[in-house]
């Protein structure tokens, strides 16, 4: 999967303004204004009707915003390409936080880091546009390139945060770590199924599994 798959107009890199759901960039506050009204009145209604309800009446969207149509399909193709552009800015929004999670670390155990990406997984599976979306798998398939191309930057990240406790994880892989978060995020949609705050059972398996990974790829 590559980021050009998505559009000619995203280039090399997933992090472009355009790689979501958006036409063209808001340039106006105005602008700017109305399409943030558009994407909170979506993420209500993503959690209220469902995703389904959302994409399948585009004057439910329209109506609720109050933005009139023009305006609308100025900066969004559909109702769709609404939920793509709140997918992605919460991709964006949380390999951010996770990246600043990660340096701010206290633990000095190589633990530590098992400890946050676990924590930060499970408390983003407690909102309900993630399990609404992700869980329930009402991701686009433009969506879902994109999380797969954030998966790939988070997999370098821990490779740098697993490495800085050299000598261990000396020959610690990309790949090794971007199956590490596929699994955990395969584990938290189970987890979140019927359960909007987490099977508590589930979640220490997926702890414990990462950790026994991680420590087999020690060198300890």
């Amino acid at each position: 999967m590559t980021a050009g798959s998505l559009s000619a107009t995203v280039g090399n890199t997933w992090h472009h303004p355009l790689a979501g759901g958006l036409r063209k960039v808001p340039l106006q506050e105005r602008s700017r204004a109305m399409v943030n009204q558009v994407l909170s009145i979506a993420a209500d209604l993503v959690e209220e009707v469902g995703f389904e309800a959302v994409v399948k009446s585009p004057t439910l969207l329209l109506d609720k915003s109050g933005v009139s149509r023009g305006s609308f399909y100025a900066f969004f193709e559909s109702p769709a390409s609404v939920l793509d552009e709140l997918a992605y800015q919460r991709i964006l929004q949380s390999v951010g936080d996770l990246e600043v999670a990660l340096e701010n670390r206290t633990g000095k155990r190589w633990t530590a880091i098992i400890d946050i990406l676990v924590d930060y997984y499970v408390e983003e599976h407690r909102v309900p546009l993630i399990r609404e979306l992700w869980v329930r798998q009402n991701l686009t398939q433009r969506a879902r390139e994109l999380d797969l191309l954030a998966i790939e930057d988070i997999a370098e990240l821990l490779v740098a945060q697993f490495r800085s406790y050299a000598p261990l994880f000396t020959d610690l892989t990309h790949l090794q770590c971007a199956v590490a978060i596929h699994s955990l995020e395969r584990l938290c949609q189970f987890a979140f199924l019927d359960d909007p705050s987490g099977d508590p059972a589930v979640i220490q398996e997926a702890r414990s599994m990462l950790l026994n990974y991680f420590a087999g790829l020690s060198g300890e």
